[in-house]
């Protein structure tokens, strides 16, 4: 069985405010529609403050897919917040803010938890498991890199350089792409499938997201060169208790990856190319195994810098634990920080942190 998981943040840290509605009709809508009419099963996670955003349409829509079994709402933070960087108290506000939003709008009690970046800490299971998860998903690829705890002293390494190289148009894009493929192909060897039990302050399941997997049925469904749907299947045919797919929503109709764009029809023609129907992602198997998580994160180098060495992600960071009530929650949004934020997403931080201080909730 494979499973597939649509992560929607509208608080996105590279889409401006202006474009929401677009994003809306452009993914959301219809991805779900698609998807549902396939009758293909998946998970949805939506930061609750996303939810507040999305019209009646869309709400409707994933309560439509939740009452047939085809969704299966999952937990996150409710400002998409980056959990190992805030103290326990507000990890857990954010926890139960977005649970509580959930609850209330479509009757439902998540199980699984959608780590914003996937990242991770070993103190944030025992407060899933508080508030009533039964598991999460983390990077997997951080799970292979954890055999070594300090990554002062043995820093970890991309597994595909190249392709990152490529993406970013850094030297000859297309030889750096053609080397990227090879170095993705020896990654996804090395994803393995099933939950595994993270041993942490409280144990807990959790499902490896491979971002090699992920990256290869993007590449696919966008039709990269040497890609299509059918090669990206081949790639793929023997992962099994696998997420195939496991990140934005918006990457589905909306944004565009290096230049190109993806489509649902694209993703529908790659599952039929593999010939099994798709799981929801609590319907994945135990692989059996145990083992420890470094702190981390889904970022190339399995770490959290992209939200902290910036001097703006510092001030923030230093700054947020001040701001107090539903400021807080806007002044810990990670998109302020993100991988390439727009001023105006870094601005919504800054101003909840000055209101706050200023008494102007």
């Amino acid at each position: 069985m494979r499973a597939l998981v649509f992560h929607g943040n509208l608080q996105y840290a590279e889409i401006p405010k202006a474009e929401i509605p677009k994003v809306i009709e452009k993914a959301y809508i219809p991805v779900l529609n698609e998807l549902l009419k396939a009758e293909v099963p998946f998970g949805l996670n939506v930061t609750g403050y996303t939810l507040g955003l999305l019209p009646g349409e869309v709400l409707s829509l994933i309560r439509e897919g939740i009452e047939t079994g085809l969704i299966e709402i999952l937990g996150t933070s409710y400002t998409h917040a980056i959990l190992p960087l805030l103290p326990l108290d507000r990890v857990e506000a954010q926890v139960v803010r977005d649970r509580e939003i959930k609850e209330e709008l479509f009757g439902v009690s998540p199980r699984g938890f959608w780590l914003p970046e996937l990242a991770y800490d070993p103190i944030i299971p025992a407060i899933l498991r508080d508030n009533g998860y039964g598991y999460l998903f983390a990077d997997g690829e951080a799970m292979l890199f954890s055999n070594h705890l300090n990554s002062a002293i043995k820093p970890v390494k991309p597994l595909y350089p190249h392709l990152i190289r490529a993406q970013r148009g850094e030297g000859n894009v297309y030889f750096n792409y053609l080397l990227g493929l090879r170095e993705l192909r020896r990654a996804i060897g090395l994803a393995f499938g099933g939950k595994v039990t993270l041993k942490a302050v409280k144990d807990i399941e959790a499902i490896p997201v491979w971002v090699a997997i992920n990256t290869a049925v993007m590449l696919g469904i966008g039709r990269f060169p040497l890609m299509s749907p059918k090669k990206a299947a081949g790639w793929l045919r023997e992962k099994d208790d696998v997420l195939l797919y496991g990140t934005d929503i918006e990457f589905i109709g909306y944004r565009d990856l290096a230049g190109r764009r993806m489509d649902v029809k694209g993703l529908l023609e790659l599952l039929e190319e593999l010939g099994t129907e798709p799981c929801l992602p609590s319907g994945l198997k135990h692989s059996g195994r145990e083992l420890y998580l470094r702190t981390s994160s889904w970022a190339p180098d399995k770490s959290l810098r992209i939200w902290t060495e910036d001097e703006g992600n510092a001030r923030l960071n230093m700054l947020a634990p001040s701001a107090k009530g539903e400021l807080a929650f806007l002044a810990e949004n990670s998109d302020a920080r993100g991988w390439e934020p727009l001023p105006e997403r870094r601005l919504d931080a800054f101003r909840a942190i000055y209101k706050s201080w200023r008494g102007e909730e």
